[in-house]
């Protein structure tokens, strides 16, 4: 049996009792309680929303999705943080104002690919190195990627995509007809 899956529930129940003992240590500290006041709208949009903790083989790191919403501009925005599992100060793996999610460890634990939608265009692979750096677009599927998993080796990707529609289709077919070199401009 593999000790991945024991990892993450390992690393969630911990997060957990972290979270329920700092709960429990605020509360029973001798202080005088805030007055009571009802929750607003403010108070729900400064809740973050912590999900898809991801574990490196070796264990010693952690990548998870962190999603905020925005009363003002009406959006949610998700971002993909890393942190080391023997604690210290996460860090922030993803650009603001674009939305990132799926993140995944490449077996070797140098990589983390995920999934985003940028520059208005569909949603596809991204790659950035543990050490740093800006992502890199792995994927120009003329349809959304919906899901993706390593290889053993750490070398390929295997997709998981949906039958394009012919819009995309159509528009795939217009976009190459721009590019420099195609003869598909010519014919009509």
């Amino acid at each position: 049996m593999s000790s991945r899956p024991l990892a993450v529930a390992f690393f969630a129940l911990t997060f957990a009792s972290c979270f329920l003992a700092s709960s429990v240590v605020a509360q029973s500290a001798p202080s005088t309680p805030p007055a009571p006041r009802a929750i607003t709208v403010d108070d729900v949009f400064e809740i973050r929303d912590v999900r898809d903790p991801q574990i490196t083989e070796d264990g010693k790191w952690v990548a998870y999705t962190v999603s905020t919403s925005s009363l003002k501009e009406d959006k949610t925005e998700t971002r993909i943080w890393m942190a080391t599992t023997s604690g210290g100060d996460p860090i922030v793996m993803t650009a603001e104002k674009v939305s990132s999610s799926h993140p995944r460890w490449s077996p070797d634990g140098q990589y983390l690919a995920f999934l985003s939608k940028r520059n208005e265009g569909k949603t596809q692979v991204w790659l950035l190195n543990r050490m740093g750096g800006e992502a890199q677009k792995l994927t120009d599927a003329i349809q959304d990627v919906d899901d993706f998993a390593w290889s053993p080796d750490s070398k390929r990707l295997v997709l998981i995509l949906r039958d394009p529609t012919p819009q995309e289709l159509l528009d795939a077919k217009n976009k190459d007809k721009d590019k420099p070199g195609s003869n598909d401009g010519d014919k009509d």
